[in-house]
């Protein structure tokens, strides 16, 4: 697909990374359709959002916490092997 810098319409922005791919004479007409970098209005100051102070946790309940994971990950585990150990010893069961 061959582009024409003539088929683009003016108010559609122009991508600097065209130097990269036009030949020379179209990237001498696409640089000289971008504005100028001094031209640019600078955008105003947004505000900033403060962020709360984080809550402080108590070590109790961090420990419980860490305590509670643990316990799910080892009862998941347990129950896989479990579930694992079943499944095999009824195939060798049915195989015997």
């Amino acid at each position: 697909m061959v582009v024409n810098l003539d088929q683009v319409p003016p108010e559609e922005p122009l991508s600097p990374e065209l130097v990269l791919v036009l030949p020379p004479e179209l990237r001498a007409k696409a640089l000289a359709r971008l504005p100028s970098p001094a031209s640019a209005k600078p955008r105003p100051p947004s505000p900033l959002a403060v962020a709360p102070p984080p809550a402080q946790e108590s070590p109790t309940r961090t420990v419980a916490t860490l305590l509670l994971a643990r316990a799910v990950q080892l009862a998941v585990i347990f129950v896989t092997v479990t579930t694992l150990v079943l499944v095999l010893a009824a195939v060798a069961n049915a195989v015997r």
